[in-house]
């Protein structure tokens, strides 16, 4: 073991932790798929506030936003200004809709959701949107597998193999027994960690400096171009803006809008979600500036990796107990997405494969139902597993771009389904199509199709002054195509009535 034994200890009790809340919470996940997928749709406004957050954030605000604003500096900010703008605008706005559409017509995922809107009885909506979840959801979950196998290597003295496969066991352990009960509840314990180490550390940090001074001065030393928020180009700023766009698309954190017990405190859910975002978001950006006055050059970092300043500051400052709350907070921030991930991708499964596709017509019982869910999270958790351990390279590619692809391929499709009376189920399918082929192409265009298409991923820089976060022009294009389509295509009978009771 390479930890200090107290650092061991704390990690210890958080692993054991997650396993007891998902002992407690199995009696209350074991009732049907509402209560399996959605907590029974019992949730507080806290637990519904910070399990989106924190499944939402995933190890890209501890290690990504951090490393980010080392190596950048006040670019960082361009990135909450993206997501956090558009999760504010979601959570005080579309939540409300989501909640009383998914409980008018008893939709538990995004595809139900879709098919019952549109009135779809070719399946043809289930069938695309629940292929595309499963797709990014077992890639996401991989590299959330190799990021945990990573994190417990360096910190218990595991090998890579024997991290990735301990990361694995813990996850399918709570997320099979409690469901989402036990993932929102462990989600919450694990946005108190990483709170507490984003608030904690560069707070720290600051004392030990000896105030600001030396921070301005890092700052100051890296050029204009590192400390003026308005100093960088359009185009990269923008580009940044653009992981916003992922928000309206992602399932695993649009269910939380869903699992609210009373929808008269969904505003209070928005306001304790949105602070808790601003205040993590900016202690992420803090870490990072503060690493750049403790370790000028990038060369006293951990094989020059920019992302390992959050652990690298965490044992330059802090004792064993509160370093294990470190290592704790970047493995919350793994699991409380990676635990959400497998829930979707098991719903998309059971409820929208088995459920409503295989047994159409049929009685099935909820509590075999919930039984098939646990073995779906199982079947998907090997998969990513596999996934995890055969392509490692292919999973890092899929992660980052599976956050944008999520966004344009849902995004545009749910905001006209909630807001527009012409949205039609031909526009949805097609703008969820021409959304996912237009992130693929920006983000990685195959070598044949530029012999009929050009350079896709130059052409949108172009008219996009200069974006190139494949998640913008994939929202764009899909918001453009699901509206043109649907402008010449028949809209639901109900549409107008359908809008108008959300509105109300």
């Amino acid at each position: 073991m390479s930890a200090h034994p107290l650092t061991i200890t704390v990690l210890v009790i958080y692993l054991l932790l997650l396993l007891l809340i998902g002992v407690t919470s199995s009696k209350k996940s074991s009732g049907g798929l509402t209560d399996f997928f959605l907590a029974g749709r019992g949730l507080g406004k806290w637990t519904v506030a910070l399990s989106a957050v924190s499944s939402g954030r995933s190890g890209w605000l501890v290690l990504g936003v951090t490393g980010m604003a080392y190596a950048s500096g006040l670019l960082a900010v361009w990135a909450l200004a993206g997501f956090i703008t558009v999760e504010v605008f979601m959570f005080f706005f579309v939540a409300r809709r989501f909640r009383k559409y998914s409980e008018k017509t008893d939709s538990i995922t995004v595809p139900d959701i879709l098919e019952t809107r549109y009135k779809d009885k070719s399946n043809l909506l289930r069938i695309t949107s629940a292929l595309i979840i499963a797709f990014f959801m077992i890639a996401y979950v991989g590299s959330q597998v190799v990021a945990g196998g990573t994190a417990f290597s360096s910190s218990l003295g595991f090998s890579t193999t024997g991290g990735m496969w301990f990361t694995a066991i813990i996850l399918l352990a709570y997320t099979v027994l409690g469901g989402f009960h036990a993932v929102s509840k462990t989600d919450v314990l694990q946005a108190g960690f990483m709170f507490l180490s984003l608030v904690v550390l560069p707070i720290v940090a600051i004392i030990g400096l000896g105030g600001f001074g030396p921070i301005l001065d890092a700052l100051n030393n890296q050029g204009p171009s590192y400390y003026g928020v308005f100093s960088f180009g359009f185009g990269a700023a923008m580009s940044l803006v653009g992981i916003g766009f992922g928000s309206p698309g992602n399932p695993h954190i649009l269910v939380r809008y869903m699992s609210l017990k009373n929808i008269k405190e969904m505003r209070q859910a928005a306001l304790i979600g949105s602070i808790w975002n601003v205040v993590m978001g900016w202690g992420a950006i803090m870490v990072g500036l503060a690493g750049r006055a403790y370790f000028p050059d990038i060369s006293s970092l951990p094989d020059e990796n920019q992302e390992a300043v959050f652990t690298s500051l965490g044992s330059e400052l802090l004792n064993p107990f509160f370093m294990g709350i470190l290592l704790v907070a970047i493995l919350a921030a793994i699991m409380s997405s990676a635990d959400s991930q497998l829930l979707v991708g098991s719903s998309s499964l059971v409820r929208d494969v088995y459920d409503r596709l295989l047994g159409k017509g049929k009685t099935l019982d909820g509590k075999k139902l919930v039984l098939y869910s646990r073995v779906s999270i199982g079947l998907l958790m090997l998969l990513s597993v596999w996934l995890a351990f055969s392509a490692q390279e292919f999973v890092f590619w899929m992660v980052l771009f599976a956050w944008g692809g999520l966004g344009a391929c849902f995004g545009p499709a749910l905001l006209l389904t909630f807001y527009w009376k012409g949205t039609t189920k031909q526009g949805v399918f097609w703008g969820m199509i021409v959304g996912l082929i237009t992130v693929i192409l920006v983000k990685k265009q195959p070598e044949w199709t530029y012999v009929f298409l050009g350079d896709v991923k130059a052409f949108f820089s172009n008219i996009l002054f200069g974006i190139t976060y494949e998640a913008v022009p994939g929202f764009l294009m899909s918001l453009l195509v699901t509206v043109g389509v649907s402008l010449f295509t028949k809209k639901p009978a109900d549409a107008e009535e359908t809008i108008d009771d959300l509105a109300s």
